[in-house]
């Protein structure tokens, strides 16, 4: 039987989506973004910039990492931060793992101790929980795409932005407007809204709208597309060689869908188009660093790519912000300072997580000493810094409202959002015999995951044993042994109502014991489900799974969502935003209405 009050929670969700899409989750107390700034927000502009030394400009053009944790006051990772705010004049901040009330502390001390305010960033592409412990990790985008609804993208953005805000954050690093039309794709996936440009586009362009209506500043990445990739720039300088046309007929469409939304920001990418840019770029600085293969320039360092296409051919007006500078697409090849002066020749107005801070700094200030780039140049990205955090009413206020932060990050209506995404996303790719939903007959769960913590399958065995299962639940990972497979192997081969394989992976293919055990599920004579909490392309490496799920994420929100699809307490209405290559295209979903 169902809960009750999770029953209501929906309906009250339904409710407010009906009459009030998509207020509910909007209401902020910020302005929108996306506006012409008001005479004295464009006074505060120009007696900014006039009052900044040129070590000062180069200083806004900068955004530092911090995890957002409790920190002594007289701990050095507090006193770094400080000197970075008050000796370096930085202009912003990125948080990555944090925690709610110490990014809401922190960042309120920072921005007391900053002559200019900071712009505080954050990779919330999945949600606040993606980087703010303690709240909900959201679907990700390609499950938000597949409930077919625009709304929900909306509802993302604005949510996402109204939480970000009350604990400080001002700026999101979403959403991902990447096309994912290569299933073999490591770091992009299941981040992206699909393979199709247009319906990313539509779905890119109402996230935008919501955050910047709810007051966040959001950015379209990874400019000009990671889509079609199989390197991770994470750990190498990917390529994508693609012909301008097919630039404009696929990767630019999102870009062109978000600038026409009046996105705030675009982020670069670390990847070489050589039919685009086709200077080399500098050689590996370490052996068997990156990606030893001949490349071209990445984007990020592109003249041509930067100003040429994104500025002139585009008319983005926004901020351009870097990738992380720290990542093995540039800085495998080039130092912190050539990398910070070639990313501002090339137009980018922020230089995100420099793995120098202070040698970056000189080396733009040097540069602009030699004429290498004019001051000009200089105070076009500061003033257009300067515009967002008008824009975002910072020269008005600063710090967050300690007293609110409780009242509204993670508030059970936003969550509720989060849970009916995940539940519309529930996409039902295969169902031979009718096996799903599952009839109440006992039940063995085995799961495969590449991450080490094993306790990551709990929230659906918890969903699961809630709907009132019988159920048995085994974990392997990539450390298991043969003795443990043959002690599932054995298990197997006795009477069981119907089995499930979950699978808990990234990448499209199984490692060696994920595929092993699904060799040994494959012979049994009970039914069985594999679902995949991850890569939706995984059935590629499973092609005769009878029932097969796709939930998208490993999230405690899709693993819910996808135990009540199972047992018949939710509809299941999902269809693929991407094509399984040689199985099914985009679009397919089998839909089954509860009972």
């Amino acid at each position: 039987m169902r809960n009750p009050c999770s029953f209501l929670v929906a309906l009250l969700l339904v409710c407010a989506l009906v009459f009030d899409p998509p207020g509910f989750a909007q209401k902020s107390a910020y302005a929108r973004v996306d506006r012409q700034l008001t005479k004295k927000e464009e006074n505060w502009v120009r007696q900014t910039i006039r009052a900044l030394t040129l070590d000062e400009k180069i200083g806004q053009m900068m955004t530092v990492g911090a995890n957002a944790v409790f920190m002594n006051r007289d701990s050095e990772e507090y006193k770094k931060l400080g000197r970075y705010i008050v000796n370096n004049k930085v202009g912003g901040l990125i948080l990555s793992r944090s925690q709610v009330w110490a990014a809401a502390i922190l960042t309120n001390r920072l921005q007391e101790m900053a002559r200019v305010p900071l712009l505080v960033s954050a990779d919330l592409e999945m949600g606040p929980g993606m980087r703010l412990d303690d709240t909900a990790w959201w679907p990700p985008n390609m499950a938000v795409a597949a409930t077919g609804d625009v709304r929900y993208a909306r509802l993302q953005g604005s949510t996402t932005a109204v939480e970000a805000r009350a604990a400080g954050i001002n700026w999101l690093y979403a959403p991902v407007a990447d096309v994912n039309n290569n299933p073999g794709n490591p770091v992009i996936n299941v981040r992206s809204y699909g393979e199709d440009p247009e319906a990313v586009g539509a779905f890119v362009s109402a996230f935008v709208e919501g955050a910047q209506a709810a007051g966040a500043l959001a950015t379209a990445k990874h400019f000009p597309g990671h889509g079609d990739t199989t390197t991770d720039s994470h750990a190498g300088l990917p390529v994508v060689d693609v012909s301008k046309e097919r630039l404009e007929k696929l990767e630019l469409v999102p870009f062109r869908a978000a600038i026409a939304s009046g996105v705030g920001s675009i982020m670069t990418a670390h990847i070489a188009l050589p039919q685009i840019e086709p200077q080399p770029a500098a050689p590996l600085r370490s052996p068997g660093e990156g990606n030893a293969l001949p490349v071209t320039l990445p984007a990020t360092l592109s003249h041509k790519i930067l100003t040429g296409l994104l500025r002139d051919e585009l008319a983005f007006k926004g901020l351009v912000v870097t990738d992380a500078m720290e990542m093995a697409g540039v800085a495998a090849r080039y130092d912190a300072a050539t990398s910070a002066v070639q990313a501002v020749k090339a137009g980018a107005d922020v230089i995100l997580e420099s793995p120098d801070l202070e040698a970056s700094i000189r080396a733009i200030k040097e540069a602009v000493a030699r004429g290498e780039i004019t001051e000009s140049r200089i105070n076009a990205s500061v003033q257009r810094i300067l515009r967002a955090k008008a824009a975002l009413g910072l020269n008005e206020r600063r710090t967050v409202d300690l007293n609110e932060v409780d009242r509204i990050v993670s508030g059970p209506q936003f969550n509720a959002v989060a849970q009916e995404i995940a539940d519309r996303s529930i996409t039902l790719v295969r169902n031979e015999g009718n096996t799903v939903p599952l009839g109440s007959v006992p039940l063995l769960a085995v799961s495969f995951t590449d991450d080490e913590n094993r306790a990551v399958t709990q929230p659906f065995m918890a969903e699961l044993r809630r709907s009132g299962a019988v159920l048995e639940d085994i974990v392997f990972d990539s450390r298991s042994t043969d003795a443990e497979l043959a002690s599932v192997r054995a298990r197997l081969s006795q009477p069981v109502g119907a089995v499930i394989y979950c699978v808990f992976v990234r990448s499209v293919m199984l490692p060696a014991m994920g595929a092993r055990l699904a060799e040994e599920i494959g012979k049994v004579k009970a039914p069985v489900v594999v679902i995949s909490f991850g890569n939706p392309y995984a059935l590629a490496a499973i092609p005769n799974a009878p029932a097969y799920i796709a939930a998208y994420g490993p999230y405690p929100v899709s693993q819910r969502a996808a135990a009540r699809a199972l047992v018949g307490d939710i509809d299941i209405a999902g269809r693929l935003p991407v094509t399984l290559p040689g199985l099914y295209p985009r679009g397919h979903g089998l839909q089954i209405r509860r009972k």
